[in-house]
């Protein structure tokens, strides 16, 4: 190393996010049914099922134990449509911003001072399937937790390479 570069090192301080546990969890719910009320759908009727929204966000947290670890709750919110479609393919009637919710449970390395993050990266639906007078889907939702902290660390620093002479 130069001496030159020596002469500009320097410890700074910087914040960044430390990931102390970090999961993926696969969450398949089936038979998650809408009735159809008055509806009665045509003879070779299907269903096409989009999702508008998937969210998770933690509702409780146990008190961590001597090695850090709690049980974490998140609750899952997923909003959905639906849409009935005749033996032609077309659209004969739709059930907007239906939902359905379910908690979750984890144990994950969340020592005190550390906050989660909870994410579903991905999400399908169906097969959907009329049975008597409802609709009953098929869920898969892709869900990455993790719980993290903000911490400082010092690193050297060479600085920028002065070369103004």
């Amino acid at each position: 190393m130069e001496m030159e570069s020596l002469r500009n090192f320097e410890t700074i301080c910087i914040e960044v996010p430390k990931v102390y546990d970090f999961c993926f969890q696969a969450e398949r719910r089936e038979n998650i049914c809408t009735p159809l009320n008055t509806f009665v759908p045509p003879a070779g009727a299907s269903v096409r099922c989009n999702i508008k929204n998937a969210a998770c966000s933690e509702v409780s947290r146990s008190e961590p134990n001597a090695s850090g670890r709690s049980n974490v709750t998140f609750a899952v919110v997923v909003t959905y449509k639906l849409e009935v479609l005749n033996a032609e393919g077309e659209v004969v009637q739709t059930f907007r911003n239906l939902t359905f919710s379910f908690t979750k449970t984890v144990v994950l390395c969340a020592p005190e001072g550390t906050f989660t993050n909870c994410e579903i990266v991905n999400a399908a639906c169906g097969p959907c399937l009329i049975l008597g007078n409802q609709i009953c889907c098929t869920f898969d939702l892709c869900i990455v937790i993790q719980s993290v902290a903000i911490v400082k660390i010092l690193i050297p620093s060479f600085g920028l390479n002065d070369n103004t002479e």
